[in-house]
């Protein structure tokens, strides 16, 4: 009995010293939460977060509820610390708590947008985690902003130049179909211009053929906005990359012509419609359309480059070097140096048809010298000096002080 007793009074004793731990320990605890709502009251996000955290530990698991809180804590620590190292640190300290949540069953996908962009800008990025929560976040339909979709495809990039060569082939695929998918969300949601810009320029560093995009352009027409200015816009965007990767003679950039034509027949269309003539080699066909946008145009910047693109055709494309003549001295505004240079160019082309000497045609060379001058070229300017009349050609016509061109309607000063 007496060893019964002295045992029974030893379980108590433990008993009772296991119930003051638990009781301190509870406290503890307890002290954290309450220590945790004092410093959110003073919006002293970081001293909270270090309570959140210690009462993690004491408090054995934090249930969905408290995860959810710490972790909003977390986030706004990051948001209004000022020091980029320290910044950096709590990024990682947040992450953590997402993965700790996530092992319990707590993670919110609703927030695997948030989660990816932090993992990015942690001292340690994990691409690959990132990215399955970016594509979880489109699967679950998160509300995305600008800097979470520039991440999202800045992170595909780097994936795919570090990818070894089996699995590239199938990151520029990834690249691709996303380009249209993502071009299509930031029209239809209103991103900033900034962040297609952005988009466009890691795509070009990979995409560079005709061939590598056009499979993908009939998924992305199938699901063009339905809002007529944002369906316009999106098809003027892709116009402008077929023209950028020289797909203007395939299938699909008539297809988008049509469309634009048909979406509304605007200047805007009646220039892809003449863009795309021009590229089927129906020049004729291309400046009467270039004048029907003349006429649509509601600003001298506009009229002056249709001008341009009708003076490129004649000379260029055309060499009906009069008319290039012509159109180029209406040109003004933006494009005049350039239009003059074409003048000279199509005056010296024509030199030795206008006059009825020798004399006469060299003389043409002292306009076309003045025009490049007059464009700002003074290196053709001096080219074209080199064929005006010699100094005995001058004499043994009399030495005259002026000469008026009969083709071009002007007199010249002989020098």
């Amino acid at each position: 009995m007496k060893k019964f007793g002295l045992g029974l009074g030893f379980v108590f004793l433990m008993a009772f010293a296991f119930g003051q731990q638990d009781s301190l320990q509870d406290r503890e605890c307890k002290r954290m939460q309450l220590f945790v709502g004092q410093e959110l009251k003073l919006k002293n996000y970081a001293r909270a977060t270090m309570y959140y955290l210690k009462g993690e530990e004491l408090c054995g698991n934090y249930d969905a509820k408290k995860y959810k809180n710490m972790i909003q804590t977390m986030r706004n620590t990051v948001a209004t610390e000022k020091e980029k190292a320290k910044k950096k640190l709590y990024i990682d300290t947040l992450i953590a708590a997402y993965d700790r949540a996530e092992q319990k069953g707590f993670f919110n996908p609703a927030e695997a947008s948030i989660r990816g962009l932090y993992i990015l800008q942690s001292s340690l990025p994990n691409r690959v985690k990132a990215d399955s929560l970016f594509t979880l976040a489109f699967a679950e339909n998160n509300t995305f902003k600008d800097a979470q979709l520039s991440y999202y495809y800045y992170n595909l990039y780097t994936m795919y130049t570090k990818a070894k060569e089996e699995t590239k082939e199938v990151y520029k695929k990834r690249m691709i179909t996303d380009y249209f998918r993502l071009s299509r969300k930031i029209e239809n949601e209103g991103f900033k211009a900034r962040t297609q810009e952005s988009m466009t320029n890691y795509f070009n560093n990979v995409v560079r053929t005709c061939d590598d995009i056009l499979p993908d352009l009939n998924g992305f027409m199938s699901e063009l906005p339905q809002e007529k200015d944002k369906k316009k816009k999106a098809v003027i965007n892709f116009l402008t990359l077929l023209k950028e990767k020289q797909c203007t003679e395939s299938d699909e950039y008539a297809m988008l012509i049509d469309t634009i034509i048909s979406i509304d027949n605007t200047v805007d269309a009646v220039l892809a419609k003449a863009d795309l003539l021009r590229v089927k080699k129906k020049y004729k066909e291309a400046i009467a359309v270039f004048r029907t946008a003349l006429e649509m145009a509601d600003n001298d910047t506009l009229r002056g480059d249709i001008k341009l693109s009708v003076l490129e055709i004649q000379y260029t494309n055309l060499s009906s070097y009069k008319s290039a003549y012509n159109t180029a001295l209406s040109i003004s505004g933006a494009n005049r140096s350039k239009a003059l240079m074409v003048a000279s160019n199509c005056v010296a082309k024509l030199a030795n048809t206008c006059g009825s000497s020798t004399f006469d045609r060299k003389c043409n060379y002292y306009y076309a010298a003045q025009l490049a001058t007059n464009a700002g070229e003074s290196s053709l300017a001096a080219k074209y000096r080199e064929n005006c009349p010699s100094s005995d050609e001058i004499f043994s016509n009399n030495s005259p002080a002026q000469v008026t061109l009969s083709c071009w309607g002007v007199t010249v000063d002989i020098k």
